[in-house]
């Protein structure tokens, strides 16, 4: 097996003192910038991890947290990583992003031992554990919050989803809007994953029937969270049948193809056909796009900030905290 770097072979990579870097190991501050790049570069490199659960917490921090996400760079996950890269920044915690492709995958990485012990802190955003794996996470002794996954077991950042969809329908229902149609996420199966959509749907059907417009079947589309799928799926449905008045897509960018296939058959939006996103994320304002907001940005910053209130054991209680929604319209409704 490879001998594990010690402290010694950090000082002599680095070309410091021993003293240097355990001054920078209890005090990154206390050692000139310079210096400091020096001796995280030789860290990295030896892959040195510190030993012992001697002294402070920050002591035995590696100053390392990292993001576990499915579906970077998807826009919603851009913007909360806005949110919370600029705080850790703020604190000399670098960031970095694991992203999951399959359930063998977040396996791997949860009951790797490398993997835990490189890091001081883990955020989940909108990933599923099962039993197993939370054992495994458990068991790590990371310090963990979670976005989107309502875990009991851990600190958590949630949205109201359901009420993003009620407000979805209030809104048509104000305007007249009687005959809707909801475009949701295809990639339910992904086992790893929560499903916003699924909440979102159910906001906004429960109330468009508790209103007397209902939502009839043939109405839910399914695509996936790409600008050119809502478009494909939207066109096909177009071609086929009759346009809806108003369209609620569980996310912005299924609502921008929504309104590049509407447009493509040469329909008005918002005369013709309404277009209703959820997220608010970047390019929404400046499309004009109706939207739900969720405040990415926020939930990013409030996810970090709970994080590190663990790492720094300044809280050891598990939080729920939740985000309300609101109604942003734009030209396109």
């Amino acid at each position: 097996m490879k001998k594990r770097a010690t402290i010694y072979d950090v000082a002599k990579e680095a070309e410091v003192s021993i003293t240097t870097v355990s001054r920078y190991l209890n005090n990154p501050e206390s050692v000139k910038s310079d210096t400091g790049k020096q001796i995280a570069a030789s860290i990295e490199k030896l892959d040195y991890i510190r030993q012992g659960n001697a002294g402070t917490a920050a002591g035995r921090s590696v100053r390392r947290v990292g993001v576990l996400t499915p579906f970077f760079p998807a826009p919603s996950f851009v913007d909360r990583l806005r949110g919370m890269i600029p705080f850790f920044k703020e604190k000399n915690y670098e960031v970095i992003i694991y992203t999951i492709e399959s359930p063998d995958q977040l396996d791997e990485y949860l009951s790797s031992v490398p993997f835990t012990r490189r890091i001081d802190g883990l955020i989940l955003m909108s990933v599923y554990l099962t039993p197993e794996q939370n054992r495994s996470l458990k068991a790590s002794g990371l310090h963990v919050v979670m976005i989107e996954s309502d875990d009991e077991n851990y600190t958590r950042v949630l949205t109201d989803d359901i009420r993003g969809g009620q407000i979805a329908a209030e809104l048509f229902i104000s305007k007249g809007y009687r005959n809707c149609a909801f475009m949701g996420d295809r990639n339910r199966n992904l086992s790893y994953s929560c499903h916003p959509s699924e909440l979102r749907f159910q906001g906004f059907s429960s109330t468009l029937t508790e209103k007397g417009s209902g939502l009839a079947e043939k109405m839910v589309l399914e695509s996936d969270t790409t600008v050119e799928s809502a478009r494909e799926v939207f066109s096909d449905f177009l071609q086929h049948s009759a346009a809806p008045r108003a369209v609620f897509a569980m996310c912005d960018v299924q609502a921008v193809g929504i309104i590049k296939a509407a447009r493509e058959q040469g329909l008005k939006v918002p005369e013709d056909l309404a277009v209703l996103g959820f997220d608010n994320i970047e390019s929404a304002d400046w499309m004009g796009l109706s939207t739900i907001t969720q405040h990415l940005g926020d939930s990013g910053r409030i996810a970090a900030g709970l994080l590190l209130d663990q790492i720094q054991e300044k809280n050891h209680a598990i939080q729920k905290v939740n985000l309300q929604v609101e109604l942003i319209e734009r030209s396109t409704t």
